[in-house]
């Protein structure tokens, strides 16, 4: 019998893969793993074994379906044909990117510096693990990431700068990778999906960061420009492959649209007991999802005022605008 899998396989570049998983809760985080000569650098986990959408799956294991894959490309070993060296960055602790974490228990993990106590106190709520049913991994941090820290690994130069760009979480980060022009913006930009501006998100910080993210892929854009070359998004959701440029500045006019209340409403529905509400831009390309609360806070915060739509009842339908 074939064996099946929850997950997907695709070669971006010379040197990174990523991997769809199919999970239970419908978030199909994207996976990535960077190969290096001793290394494997893993950005990001996905939600775990015993949540794959089909349980029957044969496959289940991230860990298991990255080795078999890079195995049958010959990149799993060092040239000496040892194991090599598991490296975790996690964008941020939601559950569907730290779900998977468990398997890969000699890893060195790597998180954000910018609010360490979202991440060592009360992280199965601030993960959103015990609202879902999955179980709260338990690690150490092997190394706080700082922002603009160029990374280096026990000698190895891994061509990879941190960014700290907190508001969607207050832990969440974005990599570029120098070698692969390559930004991995975690759940801080991508397409078609709306961003989740929910319990432990911080709209002021959400800005800055857009304004940090944008200013600086504007500038390597700018070192790239003799080479034709430019910065491409690896997301953690929906988008592999986008112009980060463009694509963090349409998130930022929809984001400042969003705020003055210029964006479209496309739905209304009660999340874990929240009023919550979805706007997209024009084209429907990027928007934002936002518990109610959350968002006039941000509309005082910022100085402006119109009305948010009036709650649903706890039991309502969610409401679909077209």
């Amino acid at each position: 019998m074939a064996e099946t899998s929850c997950f997907s396989w695709t070669k971006l570049n010379s040197t990174i893969y990523r991997i769809v998983q199919e999970d239970s809760l419908g978030d199909l985080p994207f996976i990535y793993v960077k190969v290096y000569p001793t290394l494997l650098l893993l950005v990001d986990t996905g939600s775990g074994p015993n949540h794959c959408k089909d349980p029957t799956v044969s496959e289940k294991s991230i860990r298991s379906f990255i080795e078999k894959n890079l195995a049958a490309e010959g990149r799993l070993l060092t040239a000496e044909g040892e194991k090599k060296q598991w490296l975790i960055f996690i964008t941020h602790t939601h559950y569907d990117h730290i779900g998977g974490m468990f398997e890969f228990p000699e890893a060195d993990i790597f998180v954000s510096g910018y609010s360490k106590d979202y991440v060592l106190n009360d992280l199965g709520c601030n993960s959103l693990c015990c609202v879902v049913g999955i179980p709260t991994p338990k690690f150490e941090v092997y190394h706080w990431l700082e922002q603009n820290e160029k990374l280096v690994y026990k000698g190895v130069d891994l061509k990879i700068e941190a960014l700290l760009t907190p508001g969607h979480t207050p832990d969440e980060i974005a990599l570029y990778d120098e070698e692969e022009k390559v930004f991995f913006s975690g759940d801080s930009a991508y397409e078609i999906v709306p961003i989740y501006m929910i319990e432990t998100s911080d709209i002021p910080d959400f800005a800055k960061s857009l304004d940090f993210m944008l200013e600086y892929v504007q500038k390597k854009n700018s070192e790239l420009a003799p080479t034709g070359q430019r910065v491409t998004t690896a997301a953690g959701h929906v988008t592999d492959k986008a112009d980060t440029e463009k694509l963090i500045a349409e998130l930022k006019d929809c984001f400042y649209d969003l705020l003055k209340g210029k964006c479209t409403l496309t739905k209304q529905e009660i999340m874990r007991g929240k009023n919550v509400l979805t706007y997209m831009n024009a084209t429907k390309n990027v928007g934002y999802l936002c518990i109610d609360a959350k968002l006039k806070e941000g509309i005082k915060q910022f100085g402006y005022e119109w009305e948010v739509p009036l709650p649903l009842a706890a039991d309502a339908p969610a409401k679909i605008f077209d």
